[in-house]
């Protein structure tokens, strides 16, 4: 069998979402950084130092390289949407972080013109690539737990996000409660049909952004399933990452990852290490099994695991949810 050459990726965004990837691309021989794309040129040529590629201040050179397979997009959230549409209208294939655009119209512009030039769109829900969620939503579509009935998420963040990035996240809703909305749709193999929100404030200076950091979402499905969700903006106890997965004949739960697996018993009690800190530590092997899906994707021609209809009903429950929130009522989920 003839062996596939290594996907020739530039990667546009060297802040913190950028440094994932590249912890990514160091450990995948199957991906070759091809551009290290920065508006800090000091950055990019460190990387490029490091990787062997090229250092660039904008994807132009990037978009007409030959050479280039894909595109990363890793940059801000509003820079988003044109970087997506450049690629693609340059013939690249892409993998970006969501959001991906900034409403329903801007997703579906994506995906037709990644339709119309036959170019593979990735969108990052890296939380489905982790080990053991991906366990639970395999073993309940098996079913291993019988009926699924109850679903329980619990995302609680560490550390606490700056307030500068707060005022560009898009909200609670759409920055951290789209993941679990997402996961919710992964595990249960289908839509709700009705959302309803409750939040609250305990840290003033979130407040006065006019955002949430204490949020509680339920979810009623069609077959009965009942979901609910709790996100904190801040845990002082490390990245707090759970789900429990309740049905007739038994129970799944995915639970937080120690950072060392050392336990000590004595007269005392027993002390068991802390959970990993943030989510680079806690999603590292997510991330770096999501990239991997996205190169077999471009060089194998494997289908999307993440579809059009994924993307655009995450956004839409994000919606929701926060509407469901300002209105104070339970909101039903339009039929798609």
């Amino acid at each position: 069998m003839k062996e596939l050459a290594p996907l020739n990726v530039a990667l546009i965004g060297l802040g913190r979402a950028g440094q994932f990837q590249l912890e990514s691309i160091r450990a995948l021989p199957e991906v070759t950084l091809k551009y290290a794309i920065d508006t800090n040129l000091d950055r990019a040529n460190e990387v490029a130092s490091e990787f062997g590629c090229g250092a660039i201040s904008s994807p132009e050179q990037a978009y007409s390289d030959d050479r280039v397979d894909a595109v990363i997009v890793a940059t801000p959230t509003g820079e988003h949407y044109g970087q997506i549409l450049a690629s693609l209208n340059a013939g690249k294939a892409v993998f970006t972080e969501k959001p991906l655009g900034k409403g329903i119209e801007e997703i579906d512009a994506c995906f037709q013109l990644a339709d119309e030039k036959s170019t593979p769109l990735f969108v990052g829900f890296n939380r489905r690539f982790d080990p053991s969620h991906a366990r639970v939503a395999r073993e309940v579509a098996e079913g291993s737990i019988g009926q699924l009935q109850m679903l329980r998420l619990t995302s609680r963040d560490s550390p606490l996000p700056s307030i500068d990035y707060i005022k560009t996240s898009h909200g609670i809703f759409h920055d951290c409660i789209v993941h679990d909305l997402d996961m919710a749709r992964f595990i249960a193999r289908e839509d709700p049909i009705e959302v309803y929100s409750i939040g609250s404030n305990f840290n003033s200076d979130i407040e006065a952004t006019g955002d949430l950091d204490n949020v509680v979402v339920t979810l009623r499905f069609a077959s009965g399933l009942l979901a609910s969700i709790d996100v904190n903006r801040f845990s002082a106890y490390g990245y707090d990452q759970r789900i429990e997965a309740f049905g007739d004949r038994g129970m799944l739960q995915s639970e937080n990852r120690l950072q060392d697996a050392t336990l000590l018993s004595t007269e005392a009690g027993l002390r068991r290490p802390a959970i990993e800190f943030s989510f680079p530590q806690r999603y590292r092997e997510a991330y770096l099994r999501e990239l991997r899906s996205f190169a077999r994707c471009v060089r194998q021609g494997d289908e999307l695991p993440i579809t059009y209809q994924d993307v655009r009903m995450s956004y839409l429950l994000s919606d929701l949810a926060e509407r469901s929130f300002r209105e104070r009522k339970p909101l039903p989920v339009p039929s798609q």
